[in-house]
């Protein structure tokens, strides 16, 4: 498939490496609304949906990192492996780092699931007042149960900007551009006390609007890039997570292709120690849809790829995942025990067999 390969070579690339302008020659996204507004959103392609996911799994790897507080998914960190193969018991040992990855995304493995309901703020609580907008996201975590995040933002439009230019052939480009910035905090359940825990976050979006017309023919490429840092002290200029999203769509005719991809970079004492790329692909077949995310991560000098796969037939699901991690390459399937801790199902792979399944 071509939106997975090109995925895959962006991972084997180095998640360090990845860029805006690398990812704009892969042929993806979805165009999201010019600015933030109330209502209620489906799916994760609209721009008040990518500000809920970009939040939420930001402050949730943030979290994970922070040794102060405990992880935010602790039923997974408990999780059991059956293994068997020297290779999946490498894997077992690496379960923390998946862990953390699948904490960060489980709420959003059913993509179709996911609801964003952004409304006007009317909080009178000191702390969220001078927000402009209260966004619910809701999605379904591994277990099927809904799962809502609280985000408290505004957003700002800055200069907006258009170009026009026409060759000797009589082709038209035109480009129009659009900022805003962002500010809010994301609550992230309670303390001891049951006070709230917000992580502060702030960023900036760009919208690129670019229609080439030549004749009769008009082809139109969206991109919109969107980056954001999230921080448990208010601009914490050394210790926090830097997020890139960047999508886009390109339509021609009755035609659009599209694909959607977040890199989050943590920062510790100033310092960047890991570097994690997701990429998102859905499918729906005869009734079955599955939702599939590439996960490629660079840790130190270990650097591995995940796939997880949240397969629904009728009312069951099953989280089938393949990794490729320092050469090793495998398979697991993750279910919920009745405590409700994670079970880890191992099978080994071939490393060509892996690479080959990913390039179908």
């Amino acid at each position: 498939m071509k939106k997975r390969s090109c995925l895959l070579i962006l991972a084997l690339a180095g998640v360090s490496a990845l860029s805006i302008a690398g990812f704009a020659g892969c042929n993806g996204g979805s165009h999201g609304a010019d600015e933030a507004r109330t209502g209620t959103y489906r799916g994760i392609g609209s721009t008040e949906s990518v500000y809920g996911v970009a939040a939420v799994t930001t402050a949730k790897l943030l979290k994970s990192e922070s040794a102060e507080v405990a992880s935010l998914a602790a039923p997974a960190d408990t999780g059991t492996a059956d293994t068997g193969t020297a290779g999946a018991d490498k894997a077992q040992a690496e379960l923390d780092d998946f862990n953390k990855y699948f904490n960060m995304l489980d709420t959003f493995l059913d993509k179709s699931a996911t609801k964003t309901v952004v409304t006007k703020n009317s909080s009178s609580d000191e702390a969220l007042a001078g927000y402009e907008f209260k966004l619910i996201i809701t999605g379904k975590n591994a277990a099927g149960e809904d799962v809502p995040h609280t985000v408290y933002f505004t957003e700002t439009a800055g200069a907006s900007k258009t170009d026009a230019h026409t060759d000797r052939d009589g082709e038209t480009e035109t480009t129009v551009t659009k900022t805003y910035t962002l500010d809010g905090v994301v609550e992230m359940g309670t303390d001891e006390t049951g006070a709230a825990i917000y992580y502060y976050m702030s960023g900036a979006r760009t919208e690129l609007e670019i229609t080439e017309t030549e004749g009769r023919e008009t082809e139109t490429e969206y991109i919109s890039s969107l980056t954001m840092k999230a921080s448990v002290q208010k601009d914490d200029p050394l210790n926090y997570v830097s997020l890139t999203h960047t999508q886009s769509s390109e339509t021609e005719a009755d035609e659009t292709e599209t694909e959607s991809l977040y890199t989050y970079t943590v920062f510790e004492n100033g310092i960047p120690v890991e570097s994690t790329a997701v990429g998102f692909e859905e499918e729906t077949e005869k009734g079955e849809t599955e939702t599939e995310y590439t996960v490629a991560f660079q840790s130190g000098t270990s650097r591995g790829i995940y796939t997880i796969e949240r397969e629904t037939k009728g009312n069951a699901a099953e989280i089938v995942v393949e990794y490729l991690m320092d050469g090793t390459a495998g398979s697991f399937t993750v279910s919920k025990n009745a405590d409700g801790t994670y079970r880890y199902h191992f099978a080994e792979t071939s490393a060509d067999r892996f690479l080959d399944d990913f390039f179908d």
